[in-house]
């Protein structure tokens, strides 16, 4: 069976492995919860923590000061944070802050890549880590990728008004699946993209657009918000 491989924002527990597993990767076996531990450090190379718990291995790393400046609070809770909670008015986004995130997502990357086998499926949890999956594509990596959006996908308008919206946008196309909680979001998404790059819908909910092939879902039930945010 293949294993399914977590990777977060903040920290999970076998719970949300589970609930993951029977949201977009039913037939996988939790196995790993990948991301940040909460900490912010400052340090020369970045210490990876490894260790098992209750049946499930977890890798967490810290982030450097630098990194909670520009990407945490900078790109997601300065300017992504207040656009997806339709408050545009209260964004600010800078260049500095969005190769920050950009960054960090491939860093994510490079760490997961380390860890990951043939055959596991990855499940990459909500919008810090939008172009996580191109980052693991670019590398190589032939693992299925689902992508999860706990929060309502903003209309096209509100989402122009983050400058680097196209690329956020094609970034998602590197995902095999993407995981709304309702059809009013799923359709809000269809319409941004439709802006952006010609599509085709094909059949089981299979969508192609700028040269990928992916699928998309409802998936009402989530991961457990709680804890992951």
């Amino acid at each position: 069976m293949s294993r399914l491989v977590l990777i977060s924002n903040k920290q999970c527990d076998g719970k949300d492995l589970a609930c993951a597993g029977r949201t977009l990767a039913a037939d996988a076996e939790p196995g790993l919860w990948l991301g940040w531990n909460g900490d912010v450090q400052n340090f020369a190379q970045r210490p990876i923590h490894c260790r098992q718990d209750a049946g499930y291995d977890q890798v967490t790393f810290p982030l450097s000061i630098e990194e909670f400046r520009r990407h945490y609070q900078g790109y997601y809770h300065d300017g992504l944070w207040p656009v997806f909670h339709n408050q545009p008015e209260k964004a600010h986004f800078t260049p500095e802050n969005y190769r920050a995130y950009r960054q960090l997502n491939r860093r994510f990357a490079d760490i997961a890549c380390e860890h990951l086998c043939p055959g596991d499926i990855v499940c990459i949890d909500d919008y810090q880590l939008l172009p996580c999956a191109q980052a693991l594509k670019e590398q190589g990596l032939l693992n299925d990728c689902a992508f999860f959006f706990h929060l309502p996908f903003p209309s096209a308008a509100l989402l122009r008004r983050i400058p680097e919206h196209r690329q956020l946008i094609a970034s998602l196309l590197f995902y095999d699946l993407i995981g709304f909680t309702t059809t009013d979001d799923r359709n809000a998404f269809l319409n941004c993209l439709a802006a952006e790059f010609p599509l085709e819908m094909l059949a089981d909910d299979q969508i192609q657009a700028n040269g990928h092939l992916f699928a998309t879902g409802i998936f009402p039930a989530g991961i457990n918000g709680r804890q992951v945010y």
